[in-house]
């Protein structure tokens, strides 16, 4: 930061203009979508003028691209923390994966503007913007290494780690859609255990299914 007051104080003010810019852009893109989306109805939203926006941001992308970064920084440092501190593979997995869930489901308007984009999320990693790919790809990793080291320690079936990581994700795309399809009725204690139901009863080793399930509660 500047040590020029003047600087300072016009450093600050675009500070500003930025996360009003960012909560703006969130709430127009989840109603539209990205390509649908107008720079002026941001503009308008944030409370701002097209000219203060533009310069903060010279592009709707430019715009698009924030609103990712800040969100998904957010989610990576808060889901990452219980990540790394979970004891076994299988509370590797259900921290990342109840964590995701949660995350989305405190911000349904971050969450509409992800499933505007239309992208089967267990599919592919050709996200719009590198932020997207990034979170993608370090949600995948996470969860390969959870189910490759569960598989060796006998929690879950033998089966292809990313093949069983990605089917993950399709899952939790599901259960956000189908919760924000029905008006948001539940809340993301059932949602997250739901999804989590369903998770052991697909991957793990049936010995050891109802040992998990009855853990889902503590």
């Amino acid at each position: 930061m500047s040590t020029d007051p003047k600087k300072r104080l016009i450093e600050a003010r675009r500070a500003l203009y930025r996360v009003a810019i960012v909560d703006a852009a969130e709430r127009v893109f989840a109603e539209h979508g990205y390509e649908a989306a107008r720079v002026a109805a941001i503009a308008k939203a944030s409370g701002l003028s097209m000219q203060t926006l533009y310069g903060v941001f010279p592009k709707k992308f430019d715009v698009f691209r924030a609103v990712q970064a800040d969100r998904l920084e957010q989610l990576m440092r808060e889901v990452g923390a219980s990540v790394l501190a979970a004891p076994d593979p299988f509370t590797r997995l259900r921290c990342g994966l109840e964590g995701y869930l949660r995350f989305h489901m405190a911000r349904p308007d971050f969450l509409r503007m992800q499933l505007q984009e239309r992208i089967p999320w267990g599919t592919t990693d050709q996200q719009r913007t590198p932020e997207q790919t990034r979170a993608w790809q370090a949600g995948l990793s996470m969860m390969m290494g959870a189910f490759k080291d569960g598989i060796a320690e006998g929690t879950f079936v033998p089966t292809d780690p990313e093949v069983a990581a990605r089917t993950c994700t399709a899952m939790s795309q599901v259960h956000l859609a189908v919760w924000i399809d029905r008006g948001m009725p539940r809340t993301a204690d059932a949602v997250a255990a739901e999804a989590m139901q369903q998770i052991i009863r697909t991957f793990a080793e049936p010995a050891r299914a109802p040992v998990l399930i009855e853990s889902l509660a503590s």
